[in-house]
């Protein structure tokens, strides 16, 4: 989950250049870098997502629909909250 959450913070960041180096001549290869590291982290994120869901579920005891479920709630929320702290840490919690 900590990784997932490296790569959506990744992926928030690159998106973030793109948007706003779109349609600058002066800055077209780096915007078209920005556009390919973006999509990377995004798809990384979503197998990194996916990786940890499938790892839950296998350690998780529960019926299968309640393990699917509580796999989904657990990774969501554990990514979004490692998110959050690793965001804090990158800025320097002030």
């Amino acid at each position: 989950m900590a990784l997932a959450a490296n790569c959506f913070l990744k992926y928030l960041w690159w998106t973030a250049c793109y948007s706003a180096w779109t349609g600058v001549p002066k800055l077209a290869d780096q915007w078209r870098a920005a556009g390919v590291r973006a999509s990377f982290n995004g798809w990384s994120m979503l197998i990194l997502e996916a990786a940890s869901v499938i790892a839950l579920c296998t350690i998780i005891r529960l019926r299968l629909g309640l393990r699917i479920l509580a796999s989904l709630v657990i990774t969501v929320a554990g990514t979004g909250l490692l998110a959050l702290v690793l965001s804090w840490i990158k800025q320097g919690i002030q």
